[in-house]
């Protein structure tokens, strides 16, 4: 081996020096400035001092030559022998070199220091926050909610951990949220799997996570370790909340989060709020108003005056909420049997427009007068015309299974190629409806007026996931484009399910005659923040969506009430509880053109029309 030399070494050692960063540097300098200035003091010493007799003091003369090193200035007024200005000189240039290097020391430290917090590296320093792990386009979904959701709370704190860059989120934050309220938002720049990037988000103090990845497997990764880190930091009330595309990856997710994680199936939510939404035009302005915080929500309070009474009998006294079910022993009971009585220890479920709402006042007198005693609304086989193919399909035919009449059809229509029959549910699957598969040009307008002269009563057109999100949602806006204008022409009305991917298109797409929208990361944003609020909201959203028990319907007002009659909210809700239902809202038309109510005011007295219908929360 070679002998190292002694410049290397001094070198290698510079080198590791400098490696240390600006603190290092910042000593380095200080101890060469002292070596400097008690030598060249010594030396003014020995030679005389500046009047060459040596009278003045070894500190005196430390303290000048420190000037001399410091203070270039010093020099040129500066008086003595030649020996003592020579030295002053050395010291002075040596200064001058120290100087320049602290300058640059201090001003790269500051750089330095200024790009790490750009970088959104620093540790949060906040309590009972949310976490939310990515950024996507439901960010701002996420941000609106809670904007609302913390309109009562004085310093709420959102903090957004995404391997982005941390200005950039800010200012995509800034520019598509235009009111922040009372929410204060904090981006961090780091990986989801990273430990060290985790942990600068304080997750020992907040009060629950929110995954927001897109990438199933790293949404399990990203639960394992936020479990782990949870657990280790002692924070026993945080909850973790996702969001899982591949229903072969929820059995996993739950294992990675234990009891401490709350799955959302995106498949089957979605695609039962696409049929429900098909099925009953109107629907997911309904579903979109209780999955948020803005308008009318769901709420679970105590009510200690409400034990003894049924949830019938406790509509009766709420002014401004809905009962609509109770949560006894932590499981909540959404059956839609208004004869289900409060007992002690109960809560109720309500739907409210903010906390608080739940007061029972005396109860209220109604006219029976005007019931109307009707059997249930008979289901009729329909045809469901499904336009373009996407991996959810499958969960889509189940659901729609569910809730069709038999001898009930679904048309599927797609590209050439893209339909995948094998991974569509069997015959024997499907009980109620009958599948006819058609591969052909979708977007020429002729095979569009062949598939609606086969009359189908409504229309659902899904996202290509195949394709980037916007141009997907370009070639949906293509295709309710050319339905509409078809529709004007034979003079019929068609409603239309829409799914988009974009909050952006959405706006464009309710340009047009619509009926109904499902934007998918926009809903399971939603969810995940009012699970994340209220982690109790899960188990309710479960049982809502639910094709097994209860679930929301609209029905015919003619089952209720007479028509052309003025009569409050009480009477409805009343006529609803004879069949075991509970009425939650109204669908009214004016023009052929209908407004949804949910919740609405009590003692405003309305006029129905045949065409109008009751929004209800029954069996079936």
């Amino acid at each position: 081996m070679k002998k190292v030399t002694i410049r290397q070494r001094i070198r290698y050692w510079f080198d590791n020096l400098m490696s240390k960063g600006s603190v290092s540097l910042l000593l380095l300098l200080a101890a060469i400035t002292a070596a400097v200035v008690f030598v060249g003091g010594f030396l003014a010493v020995i030679l005389g001092g500046a009047d060459g007799k040596g009278e003045e003091p070894l500190w005196h003369t430390i303290w000048f030559t420190l000037m001399h090193a410091i203070n270039t200035g010093v020099l040129a007024k500066e008086e003595g022998t030649v020996a003592y200005l020579a030295v002053m000189t050395v010291v002075t240039l040596v200064g001058i070199f120290i100087t320049s290097f602290l300058i640059g020391t201090i001003s790269n430290a500051i750089k330095e220091k200024v790009t790490n917090l750009q970088r959104g590296k620093s540790r949060v320093i906040e309590k009972n926050h949310i976490v939310i792990i990515g950024f996507d386009e439901n960010i701002t979904s996420m941000i609106e909610e809670l904007v609302y959701a913390n309109s009562n709370r004085r310093d709420a704190v959102v903090v957004i951990m995404a391997d982005e860059d941390k200005v950039e989120m800010e200012n995509i934050i800034s520019d598509r949220v235009a009111d922040m309220g009372n929410l204060r938002v904090v981006c961090r720049s780091g990986k989801p799997d990273n430990r060290s990037d985790l942990l600068i988000c304080s997750l020992d103090t907040c009060k629950s996570v929110i995954v927001n990845i897109n990438d199933d497997f790293m949404t399990v990764k990203a639960i394992l370790l936020c479990k782990a880190l949870l657990d280790e930091c002692g924070n026993q009330d945080a909850c973790i909340i996702a969001t899982v595309r591949d229903p072969e990856v929820i059995h996993p997710a739950k294992i990675a989060g234990g009891e401490r994680v709350e799955i959302l199936n995106f498949q089957k939510t979605i695609a039962r709020l696409m049929v429900q939404s098909e099925r009953h035009p109107g629907m997911s302005e309904i579903l979109a108003e209780l999955l948020s915080f803005q308008g009318n929500e769901i709420y679970v309070e105590d009510n200690p005056n409400a034990v003894g009474l049924s949830l019938g009998e406790i509509n009766l006294r709420l002014a401004h909420s809905t009962a609509i079910g109770i949560v006894r022993n932590d499981t909540p009971i959404l059956n839609g049997d208004t004869n289900t009585v409060f007992e002690t220890g109960d809560k109720l479920i309500l739907i409210a427009p903010d906390d608080g709402y739940g007061r029972l006042r005396e109860r209220a007198s109604i006219d029976e007068t005007v019931f109307e005693q009707e059997p249930n609304v008979r289901q009729e086989p329909h045809t469901l015309l499904i336009l373009g193919y996407t991996d959810m399909l499958k969960q889509i035919l189940i659901e729609e299974n569910a809730y069709a009449a038999p001898n009930s059809k679904v048309m599927i229509a797609a590209e050439f190629g893209k339909i995948n029959a094998e991974a569509l549910p069997t015959e024997k699957e499907l009980s109620n409806i009958q599948v006819d598969i058609h591969e052909c040009g979708i977007y020429k307008r002729r095979v569009l007026e062949q598939l609606l002269a086969e009359q189908p009563s409504s229309i659902m057109l899904v996202s290509d996931v195949e394709i980037h999100d916007e141009e997907a949602d370009a070639r949906t806006l293509m295709l309710q484009l050319h339905l509409n204008d078809i529709a004007a022409e034979i003079g019929t009305d068609i409603p239309l399910t829409i799914e988009m991917n974009s909050t952006r298109n959405q706006r464009l797409s309710q340009m047009m005659r619509a009926t109904d929208f499902v934007v998918s990361s926009r809903v399971t944003a939603k969810m995940m923040v009012q699970i994340a609020e209220q982690r109790h909201n899960k188990a309710i959203f479960d049982c809502l969506l639910s094709d097994d028990g209860a679930s929301i319907y609209m029905k015919p007002i003619t089952r209720y009430v007479k028509t052309d009659k003025p009569l409050n909210y009480y009477t409805l809700r009343a006529s609803a509880a004879r069949y075991g239902e509970i009425a939650i809202g109204y669908k009214k038309f004016t023009d052929n053109r209908f407004t949804i109510e949910v919740n609405p005011p009590i003692k405003q007295e309305e006029v129905f029309s045949e065409q109008d219908e009751l929004i209800v929360i029954a069996k079936r």
